[in-house]
């Protein structure tokens, strides 16, 4: 039994990912046009690339947790992982693949953002141009730093909790870290306590990943400097998510 074929199918049988996809199609050309964008056409572009990349971001947090989740707890609770532990697949296979089968559709519309921006959304200033390409090329790297531990997560407390407590602990450790985390660092930078100081040092910071400003704004790419950290970061959490998500995983509930 290849659990990656069984899982991907499954996702495509279900369908949900269609509707998702429909949505991108139409959803960052024609919100924009919403507002009176008329009266500042060059608003428009960032516009669109905003509306493409936040939709992303709820996709991950709405669709991708949620499938990794459910997976995680419909084939331990079956008895499914545990059939394949008797046929010799180790536990880090069977978590690999599920992570795989729920990453291939969500890979597809990273670069369906990625597309709309460089298709619809480039700014017609040949400098702006190549900056706002390494833009989106950096903001999707960052983005799937951040999403891919999480889903591994996602699918790791599925297997010993039910979906839903498995998705919203991970849903909520993604939000957490990409908003949250800004209203913590307003609140230590008003009171100082020694104890936010270190809540803050421990936190996930997910919000490195979210370039959304820098393509509103026009801000350009990240300096390679920057970028650089924010990689190193971000893997290094990713490393540690892992890690916690191959202790928490197991076969059988």
């Amino acid at each position: 039994m290849n659990l990656y074929k069984l899982t991907l199918t499954t996702i495509v049988t279900r369908k949900t990912f269609a509707i998702f996809a429909v949505l991108f199609l139409v959803l960052p050309l024609l919100l924009p046009l919403i507002t009176p964008w008329e009266e500042k056409p060059q608003l428009i572009e960032p516009a669109r690339a905003q509306t493409a990349w936040g939709m992303l971001w709820l996709l991950a947090l709405g669709w991708l947790f949620y499938q990794g989740a459910s997976f995680g707890d419909r084939w331990a609770s079956r008895g499914v992982l545990e059939y394949l532990k008797t046929l010799g697949m180790g536990r880090l296979s069977q978590l690999t693949q599920i992570w795989l089968s729920c990453l291939t559709p969500f890979v597809g519309f990273i670069l369906g953002v990625v597309a709309i921006c460089l298709l619809f959304a480039m700014p017609s200033n040949p400098d702006e141009a190549k900056m706002w390409v390494a833009a989106n090329f950096q903001y999707a790297l960052l983005h799937l730093l951040v999403v891919g531990p999480l889903a591994l997560v996602s699918i790791a407390l599925g297997t010993r909790l039910n979906a839903t407590a498995a998705y919203v602990i991970t849903g909520a450790l993604a939000i957490y870290g990409l908003f949250g985390i800004g209203y913590l660092d307003f609140f230590l930078s008003q009171s100082g306590q020694p104890f936010l100081d270190f809540l803050y040092l421990i936190s996930p910071h997910f919000h490195l990943a979210d370039l959304t400003n820098r393509l509103v704004f026009k801000l350009g790419a990240l300096d390679a400097a920057s970028f650089t950290n924010s990689v190193l970061y971000l893997a290094g959490l990713g490393l540690v998510l892992t890690g916690i998500a191959c202790v928490l995983y197991r076969e059988k509930k």
